[in-house]
């Protein structure tokens, strides 16, 4: 997201780390696992993490905002697989569809997240609407790394972290 924001791309993250290295110079970088009492204390005021997790946050304290800024809207997914050799993989085939059921995907709206098939579910009239109303807006075009990205940001980050923000 600081890549986008600030000129680079999910090819280029370089100044995403330029952008933390300025922060950290300028002593504004807090590297501490974000919980709701840094937030209550004023140890965290800023937190860039995924929405839903953000969200979760308001959860202990309402006064917490989430905001997704539209100039850098990033999207993520999670890698599901069934394995080939699983005793029971008929069993886990039926897991995944129960995941992207519509009581699945409200499960996740639950939690937070925003369901894949949110669009379709809208339309359709299945989609919890108290829960989806509760999501933080979201405007502009999403970002949605692709595994070489995200494999080569990955690398990227661990040869410049370190000197980019100590």
């Amino acid at each position: 997201m600081a890549a986008i924001a600030n000129g680079g791309s999910a090819d280029d993250i370089a100044p995403g780390v330029d952008y933390f290295k300025k922060l950290n110079d300028a002593g504004n970088l807090v590297p501490v696992d974000v919980t709701p009492a840094t937030i209550e204390s004023g140890q965290t005021p800023v937190v860039i993490d995924w929405d839903y997790l953000n969200a979760a946050e308001t959860k202990a304290l309402p006064s917490w905002n989430v905001i997704v800024p539209d100039d850098a809207v990033v999207g993520g997914y999670y890698f599901q697989a069934i394995n080939s050799d699983a005793p029971h993989p008929n069993a886990a085939r039926l897991w995944e569809e129960f995941l992207y059921s519509d009581d699945g995907q409200n499960l996740w709206l639950a939690g937070g997240a925003r369901p894949i098939r949110a669009d379709a579910m809208v339309k359709a009239g299945t989609i919890d609407q108290g829960l989806y109303g509760k999501l933080p807006p979201v405007s502009g075009t999403p970002v949605f790394p692709t595994v070489e990205q995200t494999t080569k940001a990955a690398q990227y980050l661990a040869d410049n972290w370190a000197n980019a923000v100590g």
